[in-house]
């Protein structure tokens, strides 16, 4: 796999689709920590890099990427992300980040705005316009825990602890199935047959001479091995992530670093001039962030997806693709994105619809609103629904 080497640090990233050229503006995932780039893999990835190249790459401790002691701030996370699209030549992206990855590119939008084309930020909670939250007052913990209860789990954090990284990653194993709060009682997600066909992921990867990364190859063999199925929590890190996660917060800086967004500055989000997508689970711990998001930047929209956790775009990836499809369209054309735009989206899917809400809007009709989708489409979701014996 190609790799980003500078000094003792090494950053791995990959370019899935079309070649890189200065007629096409990428598309730059960033995923969020515990993860690494095989995260967008068996979601997002199926529905994208058809139009555009997408780049992906690990963040420093994660993946492939190295593990140096120290520098994890966000402003070093961002710098690795501006040096990777330095030596691709890249001038403009499109940039997206889930979680973690999203406070890397609100950064990175905020210190190089001529560099993002369009800026997507996906569920990501930032302490200087939400205060940290506890268990306790997270609305939608009660249900999750009722889950939790029914699946047979009997010993659960203290409600008076702070929702943040290190409590995500602890709910992920007990949920067997999450990986965090919002997340739990997501299920196993039926997975296409990734063989070695030409039309496959795998094998979209293999004739461009590169394969999934670390957890990435262990994922395929997993869905192989498992019959097509596999849990959240597999997919967002992997055994051998999640070994690589607990030794980053054991043997270096980054639990103190992490948590450090001082950089990000509530009175400079204003300056931000890009279209931006607010793409937050309905059911996120994170959506007070969108709300305040959604007064400050100018051009925002944000975009709750129906019954989505912190985890949905791995948990509902044609939701999240399709969203930000649209929305990258409109950001070309120069179209804002409509309601119209994302409930026909939706219909197509048949899927739920979305209730977009744009800038200085009304918030308090946030609650997305569902409709029926057209005879055959319904037929489709029945027979998916069957399939995954989801009843």
């Amino acid at each position: 796999m190609p790799t980003l080497t500078q000094a003792d640090l090494r950053i791995n990233y990959q370019v899935i689709g079309p070649e890189l050229t200065p007629s096409v503006t990428p598309l730059a995932l960033i995923h969020g920590l515990g993860a690494n780039l095989a995260f967008w893999y068996l979601g997002p990835l199926r529905h994208l890099g058809r139009d555009r190249p997408v780049l992906l790459h690990d963040l420093r401790g994660h993946g492939a990427s190295s593990m140096p002691q120290s520098g994890y701030g966000l402003e070093h996370l961002a710098d690795d992300f501006r040096r990777l699209l330095d030596q691709l030549g890249i001038a403009q992206a499109h940039v997206v980040g889930h979680s973690h990855g999203a406070r890397v590119a609100l950064l990175f939008a905020l210190l190089h705005p001529e560099r993002v084309a369009s800026l997507t930020l996906a569920d990501t909670q930032i302490r200087a316009l939400q205060p940290p939250m506890r268990l306790g007052d997270w609305p939608h913990w009660p249900q999750w825990k009722a889950d939790l209860t029914a699946r047979g789990v009997t010993q659960f954090p203290s409600d008076d602890e702070v929702i943040d990284f290190r409590l995500l990653a602890e709910l992920g194993p007990r949920s067997a199935g999450g990986a965090g709060p919002a997340a739990i009682a997501q299920r196993a997600v039926e997975e296409p047959d990734l063989t070695e066909r030409p039309g496959t992921l795998r094998g979209r990867l293999r004739r461009a001479g590169g394969a999934p990364a670390l957890a990435g190859a262990g994922l395929v063999a997993q869905v192989a091995a498992t019959g097509r199925r596999i849990d959240l929590h597999s997919r967002q890190m992997g055994a051998r992530g999640s070994q690589q996660w607990q030794t980053l917060l054991e043997t270096t800086t980054a639990p103190t670093e992490m948590h450090d967004e001082t950089r990000i500055v509530p009175a400079e989000l204003p300056a931000l001039k890009m279209p931006v997508l607010l793409l937050y689970g309905q059911l996120s711990h994170c959506v007070p962030t969108a709300d305040r998001l959604l007064q400050v930047l100018p051009n925002a929209r944000r975009v709750l997806v129906p019954g989505g956790g912190h985890f949905f775009p791995i948990v509902k990836p044609q939701f999240f693709t399709r969203a930000l499809r649209v929305f990258l369209a409109r950001a070309e054309t120069g179209v804002p994105l409509d309601k119209a735009a994302l409930r026909r989206e939706a219909r197509s899917a048949g899927m739920g619809a979305p209730l977009a809400t744009a800038r200085n809007e009304p918030t308090a009709a946030d609650t997305p609103v569902t409709e029926r989708p057209r005879p055959a489409l319904a037929r489709l979701a029945r027979r998916a629904r069957s399939q995954r014996g989801d009843v």
